[in-house]
């Protein structure tokens, strides 16, 4: 699933973003009500409220790319400043909140360039660790023994998150080169019909002024 999931945010380009945001933020709304809600509630009651804030996140992620990519920004800033909070000993909720709205700030006025950079890098994560999920256990017969280390699943994730960012920043560069190729040829064809028009125009007005004399 993490492979598949890998290679539907990689191949869109920028917009895997949609369904990285889908998968993210719908993953991450069930495990919480599943972990918030176990043993507290009727044993039904979890996973169905899981189901329904899955698939409700999923399509805030989906459909509102901007303020979902903002949202899942703020929540990895949060996530990570509470564990260096929690590090340096510092209290938690108030570090959290800062880096919740810091990243909500920039992920909605950078939704654009996040959604050239996020896509690869979670790939890159995800290929890895669904790579040490299929074939590093020992019970199903270790086919790469070495992603049994945790150094070498952090290192393989790490030249793939390098190759796949920079086949996005270029896959990007070639795109705008289009639209700035396809941009001033319709300034070219625009000027020679502007061109084309007056002097249309001058040919009529000297027609006429040759016709009076």
């Amino acid at each position: 699933m993490l492979l598949a999931l890998a290679v539907v945010i990689t191949v869109p380009g920028r917009h895997g973003q949609r369904p990285l945001n889908a998968a993210l933020l719908g993953g991450t709304g069930a495990w919480l009500i599943l972990w918030g809600l176990r043993g507290a509630v009727h044993p039904w009651l979890p996973g169905a409220a899981a189901i329904v804030a899955a698939v409700l996140l999923a399509l805030f992620g989906l459909v509102a790319v901007g303020w979902a990519t903002a949202f899942l920004t703020g929540v990895l800033l949060a996530a990570g400043g509470s564990l260096v909070a929690h590090v340096l000993h510092l209290w938690i909720a108030p570090v959290a909140i800062l880096f919740l709205g810091f990243g909500l700030f920039v992920g909605m006025s950078n939704h654009r360039r996040l959604s050239v950079v996020m896509p690869p890098i979670f790939a890159a994560i995800f290929v890895a660790w669904g790579a040490a999920i299929c074939w590093a256990p020992n019970s199903r017969g270790a086919k790469l023994v070495q992603l049994l280390d945790v150094d070498w699943v952090l290192g393989v994730a790490g030249v793939l998150a390098f190759a796949l960012l920079a086949l996005s920043l270029e896959r990007e560069h070639r795109k705008k080169l289009r639209l700035a190729a396809r941009a001033k040829r319709m300034e070219d064809e625009k000027l020679k019909a502007e061109i084309a028009s007056r002097q249309a125009k001058y040919e009529r007005a000297i027609d006429q002024a040759s016709t009076k004399h």
